[in-house]
């Protein structure tokens, strides 16, 4: 976004307060600076020279979860989580930034990866055959979630596609961060450096298709790399394969409620494909919460970095509304959303299931024609 496109919107804003509307970040502070609306008409004293960009103006734009709700509520159409992106460069290059945004950007430039683990580790989980990375046209992208904290989600890919017998590569230690968090943060430029670097591995090993489990990255392979890799969420590539009749599923007879996250909703506007992979299973029944698709809230975990105990009173609001559904599980196919109420879950009293929706498939899993 160029300033003057900024500052376009900065002077489009009605100043209607409907991106209050599902903001979960202003509906627990309570606070008009976290809202757009307040964002704009600071931003607008900062344009005409009445305030100097002070911490409260910093604050205003890295307490965002860049969930987009507001850009569905906004009457005008204003895109803030662009309009923060941009932001927060301008922040970034002036070195205006947060401590914890800095700490993050740190580690991410450090280690290449949020969780300050160290680089060759990122493969461990894997099995000795997956050592080198082999040449194939398909790569199953693990993602830093995936390969840190959540390996069980990677693990539970790899059954899958064992068990079908696919043949796909992983680049295990020489896989990179998506950037992705970089980009969030205001840091295109080591950003960049990753996209290059997975780049070169992706070509070398001949790769044409991409699919992987953490919708933020497949939000960045998407958008910020090359149009020559066919990318997928690994909710559409295996619902691919499962109407290809490579993949059937035995019976799970239980109720389970879908959450929406808003990397792979309202910004790759996928809702659909988890939902029919689920529906897929026979005797699952697919309970919807009020608020759905588009409309469903932030899960919080984008600020599980700066701002924990928000984040978590965030998160617990979901779990309140799947236990008073009265389902068995709660599943999403974000990794952020899982840690978000795994991280709430720890601190309340509502149990609820909760489930990465790569983690139910294994046993389920059988091989088609």
């Amino acid at each position: 976004m160029t300033r003057e496109e900024l500052i376009h919107q900065v002077y489009t804003c009605a100043t209607c307060g409907y991106c209050r509307f599902g903001c979960v970040v202003y509906n627990e502070t309570g606070l008009e600076r976290h809202t757009v609306r307040g964002r704009m008409l600071l931003l607008k004293k900062v344009l005409e020279g009445e305030l100097p960009v002070d911490d409260r103006i910093v604050d205003s734009i890295y307490m965002c979860a860049q969930c987009q709700n507001c850009t569905i509520n906004c009457p005008t159409g204003i895109d803030f989580v662009e309009m923060s992106e941009a932001l927060r460069d301008e922040l970034f290059r002036q070195g205006k930034i947060p401590d914890s945004a800095r700490m993050v950007a740190d580690v991410l430039t450090n280690y290449g990866n949020p969780y300050a683990q160290a680089a060759d580790e990122k493969g461990a989980w894997l099995p000795s055959k997956y050592a080198e990375p082999k040449k194939s046209p398909n790569l199953f992208f693990v993602s830093c979630t995936s390969a840190y904290p959540l390996n069980r989600v990677a693990k539970s890919i790899l059954r899958v596609l064992e068990k079908i017998e696919y043949d796909f590569t992983v680049l295990g230690g020489e896989e990179y961060c998506c950037g992705n968090p970089l980009i969030r943060l205001g840091e295109h430029e080591k950003s960049q450096e990753m996209i290059n670097k997975n780049t070169e591995n992706f070509r070398k090993l001949g790769v044409k298709r991409i699919f992987t489990a953490c919708p933020g990255c497949y939000r960045t392979l998407l958008n910020h790399y090359s149009s020559e890799f066919k990318v997928q969420h690994i909710t559409q590539f295996l619902l691919d394969l499962v109407e290809e009749g490579k993949i059937k599923f035995k019976e799970f007879p239980k109720n389970i409620v879908y959450f929406d996250g808003c990397d792979l909703g309202r910004h790759c506007g996928v809702y659909e494909e988890p939902r029919e992979l689920l529906k897929a299973i026979p005797k699952v029944e697919l309970v919807e919460f009020e608020y759905n698709r588009e409309n469903a809230p932030c899960c919080g975990g984008p600020l599980l970095g700066g701002a924990p105990d928000l984040a978590k009173k965030i998160a617990e609001k979901t779990l309140r509304e799947a236990h008073d559904l009265g389902v068995d599980m709660m599943v999403t196919s974000c990794g952020t959303c899982f840690l978000a109420f795994m991280e709430a879950a720890k601190v309340s009293s509502i149990q609820v299931q909760i489930r990465d929706l790569p983690m139910l498939l294994p046993p389920l899993v059988e091989k088609g024609e």
